[in-house]
């Protein structure tokens, strides 16, 4: 395929299920082209879903996008190297090939297919060709597609662009997309700032649209507070990404509330628990296969049959959760199920180096564990990072992180006070919290730190791929775009390297 997959108007299979249903009741209908078969406000629902299903599959959340944010920095990495077009390890030694079918073609065209059908749904609905008075139910549709396409625009961005806070966006993201397009249609790269620009406008302008009430599996009001206050904290705007996220901090209603640490070690593969603010719903009966099967789960497997299973923790993590043997997240390291694992670096073979966050949802088969985009306690720390940096509300932004420490340890010595709030400890504590959910990347990026891998099990082919200390304005940090969209589009710049 020589175009972006945005530009074709491909059959997908469509959920039916309705919006407040139960994502565990699950039915199916026949694959149809969304473009075409709009017209009820219950196809507009289907057509939604659809996008939810799109967004949960390989190549997208699915796959990709929720390691390629850990394996890049220092706390996780791949236990051994498995080559070119391989899941794990051109991330990891940052020498993805822009003909990567895998890591680099598969997740541009996938996420552009999403933001296709939330261009198609979101004009069926502005035109007023859906067949419908429920103006506020279509005004819904239209808020959740219209966070699903700034998401994909914001991720889309963070992995084929540099770090907006390199040069206030100055440098090239991704072409922006907003309406249906033509086949012939071949758009230019935007700056990152138009890109973060547009990604705001979609979110924010969805905000009033959308439903308080939780929402399980799809996003309400308090999901895209949450995503823009992420948005946010990674543009340097630090007064909004504070009020976006205490507005979820104080005005859920009790609807999401923080891992107690007694819950903490038991909420993991289970669906939709109290810090969950959107999560994508993973099932293998679904047709095609499903939505499961080759993500997160499944690179961080703990099992003897899974040949995915290529992430493991670093020895500089388990140092750093190590300073606290009272940390509650020790539950979530384990060692290797195979006796000797040979498979493994030589000086990991009998440490904790497993991951267990996805364990799926019975406890013995990773593939079906949903996948959670974003949770409260990362708005928490958003919140605390926000209030440090803008310098005002210092106690309240202290109070967010000892909130989060309180629950994670019963060593009263680590809460911070006025004198050991920093950055540092947020950092810190950020990377204990979110280790495994594709965000510690960007902590570096955003702050202009460089990412050391330092510990001694990292594979020996950092040194061959000089990626042993990544600067936050190394060129790599941005992936190629897949050279056949290059060939196709004389208008699309690639990245330097």
């Amino acid at each position: 395929m020589k175009r972006i997959h945005i530009y074709i108007l491909t059959a997908m299979a469509l959920l039916n299920s309705s919006c407040s249903a139960d994502w565990l009741d699950l039915n199916t209908t026949s694959s149809v082209e969304t473009g075409q078969a709009i017209v009820t406000l219950d196809d507009a629902q289907i057509a939604l879903n659809g996008i939810y299903r799109l967004a949960s599959g390989h190549s997208y959340y699915g796959d990709n996008y929720c390691y390629y944010g850990d394996c890049r920095p220092a706390d996780v990495q791949a236990r051994i190297t498995k080559g070119d077009g391989k899941r794990v390890s051109p991330y990891y030694e940052y020498n993805v090939l822009a003909s990567d079918n895998l890591n680099i073609v598969l997740p541009w065209n996938t996420v552009y297919k999403v933001i296709r059908q939330t261009n198609n749904l979101i004009q069926k609905i502005e035109s007023g060709s859906i067949q419908s008075s429920d103006t506020k139910e279509l005004n819904r549709i239209k808020s959740e597609a219209l966070v699903m396409r700034g998401l994909s625009l914001f991720n889309l961005t963070r992995l084929f662009g540099m770090p907006y806070t390199n040069d206030k966006g100055a440098s090239l993201g991704v072409p922006i997309e907003t309406s249906p397009s033509d086949p012939t249609h071949k758009p230019s790269r935007s700056t990152v700032a138009q890109c973060y620009e547009q990604v705001v406008s979609d979110m924010s302008n969805a905000l009033s649209g959308l439903r308080q009430e939780t929402s399980n599996g799809y996003i309400n009001y308090w999901a895209a507070q949450a995503l823009l206050s992420r948005v946010y904290l990674n543009m340097g705007e630090y007064q909004k990404a504070y009020d976006a996220a205490t507005d979820v901090i104080k005005n859920n209603g009790g609807r999401y509330q923080l891992y107690s640490y007694e819950e903490y070690p038991n909420v993991w593969g289970q669906d939709f628990q109290s810090e969950s603010l959107f999560e994508l719903y993973i099932t293998l009966s679904e047709p095609s296969g499903g939505t499961g099967g080759e993500g997160a789960p499944m690179v961080y497997a703990n099992e003897a049959t899974v040949d995915w299973n290529n992430l493991i923790l670093s020895e500089d993590f388990l140092n750093l959760l190590n300073e606290d043997p009272k940390d509650v997240r020790h539950c979530l390291t384990k060692e290797s199920v195979i006796e000797n694992n040979t498979g493994l670096p030589a000086a990991a073979m009998h440490e904790k180096v497993y991951l267990a966050k996805f364990p799926g949802k019975t406890g013995d088969d990773p593939k079906t564990n949903n996948i959670c985009i974003i949770r409260l306690s990362e708005v928490y720390l958003n919140a605390a990072e926000a209030g440090l940096k803008k310098g005002t509300d210092l106690e309240e932004a202290q109070g967010y992180l000892n909130d989060i420490i309180s629950r994670r340890t019963t060593d009263t010595s680590q809460q911070v006070s006025t004198e050991t709030f920093t950055l540092d400890r947020i950092l810190k504590e950020r990377r204990k919290e979110l280790v495994g959910e594709g965000e510690v990347f960007y902590d570096y990026l955003r702050n202009g730190l460089a990412i050391e891998r330092k510990g001694s099990w990292h594979l020996e082919t950092l040194k061959a791929s000089n990626a042993q200390k990544i600067e936050a304005t190394d060129l790599r940090i941005a992936l190629p775009i897949p050279q056949s969209e290059i060939d196709a589009n004389p208008n699309i710049q690639q990245n330097p390297r």
